[in-house]
C-alpha cells in the first residue's frame, strides 16, 4: 500500500510539472504572437542572400514533378532546386527526366561530405535545376549530395511531397538576414491533404472528412503554434521540421552536414564518434549546431515562425501514423543518447540545462510514464483504491482544458490570420462556426481515443530501439489534387 501511494504520489508530481511548464509555454508563445511583429524586408536584396532548395526524394513519383514546378515558381530573386534520387525502385527518375529539360553534368572532383555513390549528373541550362541519381543511403545521405553539389549561402531541405508558399522563401530567410546569431529557421507546416492546387497554389482546403488526417491538423495547430513559437522564445528549440528548415551551408560544412553511418567527417568522429546514425536526421542537426556554437562560446538562435506556409501530405490512416510515430519517438531516444553528454552541462547554457532536459523527461520518457499511469490506475481499480472522485475530477480537467486552449488558440490565430497571406488562412483548414466547433469537439474526442494510440506507438518507438534492426518506414504517398489552367 505504501508502495503505491508513493507511486501516486510521484506521477502527481511529474504530471503537475508537465501541465505547468505546458500552459506557461501555452501563454507565452499567445503573448509573444500577439505582441511581437514577424517581420518580412521589403527593400532586401535577395540576390545577397542566395539558396540552395535541396530535396532528396525516394519513391515519390505521384508528387515529385508537381513538388518541382512549384519550386521552380518561388517568389524569390537567386536560388536552385536541387533534386537528389535516394536510389528510388519507382518511376522517379523517369518522372523528372520526361518532365524538365534536363542535359546530363559532370560530376564533382572535389566534395566536402562523403556520401553514397553518385550515379549521374543532370543540369537545365539556366542552372536554376539540378537533379542527381544516385545509390540509395537514406535522407541525410541525399541531403549531404545536396549540400556537395550546392552554389549558394544558404540551405533549405523540403521534402519531396511538399508544397511551399510562394512568398515563404522571403519569409523564413528574413530572421538570418536581421540577426547573423540565427543558425536554424523554420516556418508553419500544414497538412496537404484534400487541398486543391492550381497554377503551383493552394486554392482550396476544407476540413478533413478523415480522422486521423484532422487529428494531425490540431496536433500541428498546437505544435507548431504553441510550443514551437514558445521554446524557440526562450532559445530552447532543438528540432526543426526537415520538411521546411533553413541552414547557413558553411555552418553546415563546418559540422560535418548531416549524420550518416558513412560520413567520416572530422568534426562529427570528435565529437560523436564514428558510425553513428539517426532516423530523425532534422532534430540531430539541429542539437549539433548549438553544441558546435556553444563550444565555441559563440551566440546563436534558433527561430520557428508561424508565418511561412510549407503544405506536407500525413498519414491518413493508422497503420502508416503508426509508423511515423514510432519512427519518430524512436529518432527522439537515438538522439538524445548521441547527445547525453550535454543535458544538465551548465556550459551548454539553455540548451543543456532547460533544452535537453526538457525533451528528455517531458517528450522522450513522456509515454513511459503514461503506460505505467495506465497500469497504475487499473490495478488501483482492481484493488479498490481508486478515488472516484479524483478520477472525475482529473476528467473534467482534461475535457475543459483542451476545450480552453483549443478554442483560445484557434480564436486567435483566426483572428491573426486576417490579416496575413491566403496560405497562411488556408493552413487553418476551418472557415465556418461549424467546422470550428468540429474542431475542438474532435480535439475532446482525440485525448480519449487518439492520445492512446498516439502514447502507444511512442512507447513502441522505445522498444524499437532495443531490437536489432530499425529503418525509416517511409509511408505511400498519395498526392495532392492539381487543376488545370483549363479548368
Amino acid at each position: 500500500m505504501l508502495v503505491l501511494r508513493i507511486i501516486e504520489k510521484l506521477l502527481i508530481i511529474y504530471f503537475s510539472i508537465y501541465f505547468i511548464i505546458d500552459i506557461i509555454l501555452f501563454v507565452y508563445a499567445l503573448y509573444v504572437f500577439r505582441k511581437k511583429k514577424w517581420k518580412q524586408l521589403n527593400d532586401i536584396d535577395y540576390t545577397q542572400h542566395s539558396i540552395s532548395v535541396i530535396v532528396p526524394a525516394f519513391n515519390e513519383e505521384v508528387s515529385i514533378v508537381q513538388c518541382i514546378k512549384m519550386l521552380l515558381n518561388l517568389n524569390y530573386d537567386e536560388y536552385e532546386v536541387i533534386v537528389i534520387n535516394d536510389g528510388s525502385s519507382d518511376k522517379t527518375t523517369k518522372r523528372i527526366l520526361e518532365g524538365f529539360p534536363l542535359h546530363q553534368a559532370s560530376k564533382k572532383s572535389v566534395t566536402f561530405l562523403k556520401t553514397n555513390e553518385i550515379r549521374e549528373v543532370y543540369r537545365t541550362e539556366d542552372k536554376k535545376l539540378v537533379f542527381i541519381d544516385k545509390e540509395n543511403g537514406g535522407k541525410a545521405d541525399a541531403v549531404n549530395t545536396g549540400i556537395n553539389y550546392s552554389e549558394k549561402k544558404y540551405i533549405c531541405t523540403i521534402d519531396a511531397d511538399s508544397i511551399l508558399d510562394k512568398q515563404a522563401l522571403k519569409k523564413v530567410i528574413c530572421p538570418m538576414v536581421l540577426d547573423e546569431r540565427v543558425i536554424v529557421s523554420g516556418g508553419q507546416l500544414a497538412a496537404s491533404n484534400d487541398v486543391v492546387i492550381k497554377n503551383n497554389e493552394v486554392i482550396s482546403s476544407k476540413m478533413p472528412r478523415n480522422i486521423w488526417v484532422l487529428w494531425q491538423i490540431l496536433e500541428y495547430i498546437k505544435t507548431f503554434m504553441i510550443s514551437r513559437i514558445g521554446l524557440s522564445r526562450i532559445n530552447s528549440l532543438l528540432v526543426m521540421s526537415g520538411a521546411f528548415s533553413i541552414y547557413n551551408r558553411e555552418n553546415l560544412i563546418s559540422i560535418g552536414g548531416f549524420l550518416t553511418s558513412v560520413n567520416d567527417n572530422e568534426y562529427i568522429i570528435k565529437t560523436l564518434g564514428k558510425g553513428k546514425n539517426t532516423v530523425t536526421e532534422d532534430m540531430e542537426i539541429v542539437i549539433r549546431l548549438w553544441r558546435y556554437f556553444r563550444d565555441q562560446k559563440i551566440k546563436a538562435k534558433a527561430v520557428f515562425l508561424p508565418s511561412p506556409v510549407c503544405w506536407t501530405e500525413v498519414p491518413d490512416n493508422a497503420k502508416n501514423l503508426y509508423k511515423q510515430r514510432v519512427r519518430w519517438h524512436l529518432g527522439l531516444l537515438e538522439t538524445l543518447l548521441i547527445h547525453r553528454h550535454i543535458i544538465f552541462e551548465p556550459k551548454y547554457k539553455s540548451t543543456g540545462l532547460l533544452a535537453m532536459p526538457y525533451y528528455f523527461f517531458f517528450e522522450l520518457m513522456s509515454p513511459l510514464v503514461k503506460v505505467i499511469t495506465i497500469i497504475f490506475l487499473i490495478f488501483a481499480f482492481a484493488t479498490g483504491i481508486l478515488n472516484a472522485g479524483w478520477v472525475v475530477l482529473l476528467l473534467i480537467s482534461v475535457l475543459l482544458t483542451t476545450a480552453i486552449i483549443m478554442s483560445t488558440i484557434t480564436a486567435i490565430i483566426e483572428s491573426w490570420s486576417h490579416k496575413q497571406s491566403g496560405a497562411n488562412r488556408e493552413a487553418l483548414r476551418y472557415n465556418s462556426f461549424i467546422e470550428w466547433l468540429w474542431l475542438v469537439i474532435a480535439g475532446i474526442i482525440g485525448d480519449f481515443s487518439y492520445a492512446f494510440f498516439r502514447t502507444f506507438a511512442q512507447f513502441m518507438g522505445i522498444i524499437k530501439y532495443f531490437k536489432p534492426q530499425r529503418e525509416w518506414n517511409k509511408f505511400e504517398r498519395k498526392g495532392v489534387k492539381t487543376l488545370t489552367d483549363s479548368k
